[in-house]
């Protein structure tokens, strides 16, 4: 087992607002090499929250960020948004404005020859929309 750096802020704006979304942001590097980690798919991602004892929580869209812009190669840092629901998916809850939520971030993948990566950190984040 190889294990990752992983690194997580609030991807929450202001000016930007998802509806029905939380953001976060990810760092994901390879501690023995420092080298981002990057291509990861948002099955590499699993989240736990104390909202998710009442709640379904999900990572509903991914992308990873480019070094120097749209051209350039992957960074391994990853935008997350993050959804809640309830009823098995079918309903769809809004995050409450200026609420603060937590939680716990791992990603684990396997290569080509099946040497498992992980790692994990928490983060707290207020959600700045709905």
């Amino acid at each position: 087992m190889s294990r990752l750096i992983i690194e997580a802020v609030s991807g929450e704006s202001k000016f930007t607002d998802v509806v029905f979304h939380l953001e976060l942001f990810v760092s994901v590097s390879d501690a023995k090499s420092g080298v981002p980690v990057t291509g990861l798919k948002a099955d590499h991602f699993c989240l736990c929250t104390p909202v998710g004892k009442l709640f379904d929580i999900q990572v509903s869209a991914l992308a990873e960020a480019n070094w120097n812009g749209q051209q350039g190669e992957g960074s391994g840092c990853y935008s997350l948004s993050v959804s809640i629901s309830k009823d098995g998916g079918r309903q769809k809850l809004e995050w409450l404005e200026g609420e603060y939520y937590t939680f716990g971030i791992q990603v684990r993948f396997a290569d080509d020859h099946d040497d498992l990566y992980l790692g994990q950190t928490v983060v707290r984040l207020q959600s700045l929309g709905r």
